[in-house]
């Protein structure tokens, strides 16, 4: 291979791999931000637990979460299937055989992330997650609490 061929090679592996890093930094972080931005995005209604607390329900947070794991197992997968290409030949094997193998593979690679990323969220996630309105986003709106509706009644009513 010559020098140009080599440089083409190498910058078309690099494109694909900034591709898919530009692609996972929106999932990649603090797994309860990514849940947050998941669970509300770009806008929505937080409920309450009476108190000055939203309530994220369980298996809604499940959800999000099995798509932020679900992406970070992807940018993987991506990533370690470029590095291995730089080492691997196809030889003399037919190419409907290769292709057969690569979909058998594909197909027991995807099955994994899916098992594995509903075990990761029950197992990490079993219970609803409370947290303080004021670590939501601020287009998040919320419902009045308890403790909201007290205040407004003892300032109308002096009680």
């Amino acid at each position: 291979m010559d020098c140009r061929g080599l440089f083409i090679y190498v910058l078309s592996l690099a494109f694909q791999i900034a591709g898919a890093v530009l692609l996972i930094l929106k999932y990649w972080g603090n797994t309860r931000q990514r849940i947050i931005n998941e669970y509300f995005p770009g806008t929505g209604i937080a409920s309450n637990d009476g108190d000055d607390n939203a309530v994220l329900d369980v298996f809604r947070v499940r959800e999000c979460v099995i798509e932020i794991y679900s992406s970070r197992v992807a940018f993987i997968y991506i990533a370690i299937g470029y590095a291995l290409s730089v080492f691997g030949e196809k030889g003399d094997v037919a190419s409907i055989i290769v292709l057969l193998m690569v979909f058998v593979a594909s197909g027991v690679l995807i099955g994994v992330e899916f098992m594995l990323a509903r075990v990761v969220a029950r197992v990490l996630y079993k219970d609803d997650i409370i947290i303080s309105y004021a670590d939501l986003p601020e287009y998040i709106d919320r419902t009045a609490s308890t403790k909201d509706i007290d205040e407004l009644i003892n300032k109308t009513f002096g009680e």
